[in-house]
Parts: structure tokens; sequence; C-alpha cells
């Protein structure tokens, strides 16, 4: 039960609306992995993830172990591809030191988000698909299978230029050699990341990488039946998403999936539909005279009498603190300023011209009322952050309503 009247609505009918947009772009036989990492973007990972289950997507992309066993725990079958693997960790000094200089050649030390053999364990256990970003990950995966006398299933990241986690293509031949020597770890999968879609030297440079990278795999090991590389932004542009040797493609779109665009500039490349609106009510009303100070540090002073709204929403609920001065909210079909600082429960909004607003009145922080919108892209401007964040900030304690249409 909850008793304020603050949350977040979740629109699943314009969720399925983007999958579409994505499935309608591809070429045929084209498979879509949906990242639904961190809680779905702020969106629920367990809904969203139903939703697209139902859709037909062939994979469900995490960022961690924890995350894939609370989909697995709410009865999600899909496939699950968690993009940081169990950490190897060193057991002595000795093994650090050795473990370090040997990082270069190895492709990096361990992965992370996970401590040794018992996070193995546990992934296998939940049928999650690991990403292997180092050769100790395969022999420490190895090593699971065999215990859980069960084969398992992972896909290889090559890191073309991103320089976060995946395996450098200096690095490659001793990580092929370590998944040729362990018949119990099976590559279904290999990826990379791009780290500036819009830009298509940076773009062309890493494809280049990355197919380079694919002719030693192929040589190496055989047939990989799965490639993917494409994000939303390649998704809405089109390319990079077939290769000339790969049988199966995937791509892995997230952020247009909730209909924000990957950059403001890609907003008209596709017919995307917001997922989240932040709602609440006028919960206080007070009539104050020129010249009063409003909230922490009296950073704004009124101009005239002034009607003022307190609305039951703050930073602890993932409302951008730093918004201040710049935001606007929706009132009676109506933008209304934001007052002074943004506090950890509350905002106060100027509604000394919104005749009709009143205590119950509807606030929208993030989405439509009437002919007025807001979009996590123009809060992220005052923010001075990106779209991304503002979804996925939306904190634990706001609740999610779930809108089919």
């Amino acid at each position: 039960m909850n008793f304020r009247p603050t949350h977040a609505v979740i629109d699943l009918k314009a969720l399925k609306h983007n999958y579409q947009e994505v499935v309608k772009r591809l070429p045929k036989g084209v498979g879509v992995l949906t990242m639904v990492k961190a809680d779905a973007y702020g969106h629920g990972a367990v809904a969203v993830a139903k939703v697209f289950e139902a859709c037909g997507a062939v994979c469900l992309g995490v960022a961690t172990i924890e995350e894939g066993i609370e989909l697995r725990q709410a009865g999600v079958k899909a496939k699950i591809l968690v993009m940081a693997p169990p950490l190897d960790l060193p057991q002595n000094e000795d093994m650090v030191s050795e473990r370090l200089q040997g990082a270069r050649s190895s492709g990096g030390v361990g992965g992370l988000w996970g401590e040794g053999k018992e996070a193995a364990e546990i992934l296998l256990k939940h049928c999650l698909t690991p990403v292997v970003h180092s050769a100790g990950v395969i022999e420490l995966l190895g090593e699971q299978a065999k215990v859980q006398k069960a084969d398992v299933i992972v896909h290889l990241k090559i890191d073309t230029g991103m320089n976060r986690l995946g395996v450098t293509p200096q690095a490659l031949p001793k990580v092929l050699k370590g998944l040729a020597k362990v018949p119990q770890v099976k590559l279904e999968g290999v990826m990379t990341h791009l780290a500036w879609r819009q830009n298509k030297e940076n773009t062309d440079k890493q494809v280049k990488l990355f197919k380079e990278a694919g002719a030693k795999i192929l040589a190496t090991l055989g047939k990989i039946p799965v490639w993917h590389i494409a994000n939303s932004a390649s998704v809405m542009e089109g390319s990079p998403i077939e290769f000339d040797w790969a049988s199966k493609y995937w791509v892995r779109p997230g952020i247009m999936l909730y209909g924000i665009p990957p950059y403001p500039e890609f907003s008209k490349k596709a017919d995307l539909k917001p997922v989240m609106s932040l709602k609440s009510k006028v919960a206080l009303m007070k009539q104050v005279p020129k010249g009063t100070k409003v909230s922490y540090n009296c950073t704004f002073t009124t101009k005239r009498s002034s009607c003022i709204g307190v609305v039951p929403i703050g930073y602890a609920d993932g409302y951008p603190w730093s918004v201040a001065g710049k935001a606007s909210v929706l009132v009676e079909d109506k933008r209304v300023p934001v007052l002074g600082r943004v506090t950890m429960d509350m905002i106060m909004v100027d509604l000394t011209d919104s005749p009709k607003a009143k205590v119950g009145s509807e606030v929208v922080l993030l989405g439509k009322q009437g002919a007025e919108q807001i979009s996590a892209d123009e809060i992220a401007k005052w923010a001075g952050t990106i779209g991304y964040e503002i979804v996925c900030r939306v904190s634990k304690r706001m609740p999610r309503v779930y809108y089919r249409g």
C-alpha cells in the first residue's frame, strides 16, 4: 500500500511499440537482445523482462549476476547474458604480482561483480550466460562446469576501443588458446561495444578491429553461431549489424526501448514512445508575500505575492538536485517553475499563474499532461547529464505502476 501520491507510471504498451520499432529496422533473421540491466533502466526489470520475453527477444542483457538471479527467481525463462562475469581472484601477494604482470598478455585480470568459484557456481546454477573478458575466467568457469557436470555457454567480448571490459586484440590468441583447452566452456557468441557510435571514423576503426579479431577466432575455433555489435544508435542508423562471415546476428538495443534516443539529435530517426512518466500531486498550498525566501540556503526570493505548492518528491526519489533554478513541472496543463533547491523529499513550485490549481492537482515531472510534455532529455539538460541517468536514478522507494494500454 502506498500513502504518498508520488509514483512512476510504466507504459508497457509503449514498451512493446518501441520493441517493434527495433524489429522493423532489422534484416530478416536478426535476433534482439534487449538490455534490462540497472532494473531495466529504472523501469522495473521483472515486468519489463516478461514483456520482452513475450515479444520474442532471443536474450536479455544484465550487468550483474544478482540482476540475472532476480529475473530467474521471478520466473523468466529466456536466455540471460551477464555482461560482467565472476572475478577470478588471486589468492596471495605473489599471485597478485603475477596476475598484474600478465594482465597485458591475458586480456586483463579477472572480471567483475562476483568473487571466485562461489559466484561462478551460482551463475551456472541459475543458467546464466556469462561474457568472458580474460583467460582466467575461462579456467574458473571450466572448473565449475566439471563440478556441476554440465557445459557452460559463454560469449566473448573483444575490446576494440572502449577500453573498459573485453579482451584486447593483442591478448586474443592467449584467450583463444584457453578456450580450446577447456572443452566444457562453449563459445556461443562474440561481441564488442561501440564507444562513440555517432562518430563514423571511430566506429569504422572499431568495426575493422572486430573483423580482424573475428578472422582469428574463426581460424582457431571454427564457426561461432552468434555475433553482435549493434547498440541503439546502430539500430536507428541501420549499421553496423551484419558481417560477411557470420551466420547469425543479434543487436543489443537499450535506451531506445524505453523511448529515449541514445543522442538527442537521433530523436527523429525512430517513432519512439516514452515508457516512463513521473507523477505526484500538490500536497499543500500557501500564499506568501513578495520578498519571501524559499527552500534551503534561501536561493530563491519571490518577486511578487506568490502561491507556493509543495509536491512530495525529491532527490531521494531520483528527481535531480541539480535542476534547481531551471526546472519546471506540469500542473493543470501548464508549465510552472520549480522554486529554490530540490530537497530530499519535496519540491516547491510556483502556482501563482495557475488559478485552477488546488490541493490534489496532478503534477507531472516527466511525461505528458494535456498538450505539454517534459522529456527525460529535457530534464537531463537542466541537470547537466544524459537521459539515461534520469530514468536509471529513479529510486526503489518510488512505486512503479504498470499500465498495459
